[in-house]
């Protein structure tokens, strides 16, 4: 393979993501000490974040490349950037994301990861420990973008076998049926969920 790298020389040591948005037009990375970089990718710009909620342990951008939905590794809320303007623009604003339920009904101290699918209507949220009812479990929330974001919690998704835990997850980026979440569980097995919306079930 043959091509032309663009070295980025700033803002990059001790990565703990990378994100590019779906339009190609943004780049985000986060580092550990809680810092995080937005770049847009016409002249490789760049302006740089902070966090007081620890570092970005999850990241996903909606659909349009508008907006990224971050969790940090101290907090149960999410933060989202905005941005107010078209690419190139990087005037943006980091706003809260309430997810009341991950403490007040599951008693966790924390979100682990996320995953946004492409139709930005259904976001997965799996949690830090929590009651033994709720351990291990992954939160499905129904989300609107209007302009900004709100969330509903739909339910719970639990894993098969003994105390499973989810490693890792991701919605199908083109199944056209609707969302389709697939799950690799602490207990050896991955699982498939098809979070249909009823439109699409209609005829």
């Amino acid at each position: 393979m043959e091509g032309e790298g663009t070295p980025i020389r700033r803002g990059l040591g001790g990565i703990s993501m990378l994100k590019w948005s779906p339009t190609g037009d943004y780049f985000f990375a986060s580092k550990f000490d809680g810092t995080f970089y937005l770049w847009e990718t016409n002249t490789w710009t760049s302006e740089q974040w902070s966090s007081t909620s620890g570092f970005v342990k999850g990241a996903a951008w909606d659909p349009d490349g508008r907006m990224i939905l971050l969790a940090f590794s101290e907090s149960s809320t999410l933060g989202s950037v905005h941005f107010a303007s078209k690419p190139p623009s990087l005037d943006a604003h980091l706003l809260p994301v309430d997810l009341p339920e991950i403490l007040s009904l599951t008693g966790s101290q924390g979100i682990e990861k996320i995953t946004w699918d492409n139709s930005g209507e259904r976001l997965a949220v799996s949690f830090k420990d929590g009651d033994d009812m709720y351990r291990g479990l992954i939160a499905i929330y129904d989300t609107r973008r209007t302009p900004l974001i709100s969330t509903s919690l739909i339910g719970f998704i639990r894993g098969p076998g003994d105390n499973p835990k989810p490693i890792s997850f991701s919605f199908h980026g083109k199944f056209k049926q609707g969302p389709l979440l697939s799950v690799c569980w602490s207990s050896g097995f991955c699982c498939t969920y098809p979070l249909l919306f009823r439109s699409h079930m209609l005829p």
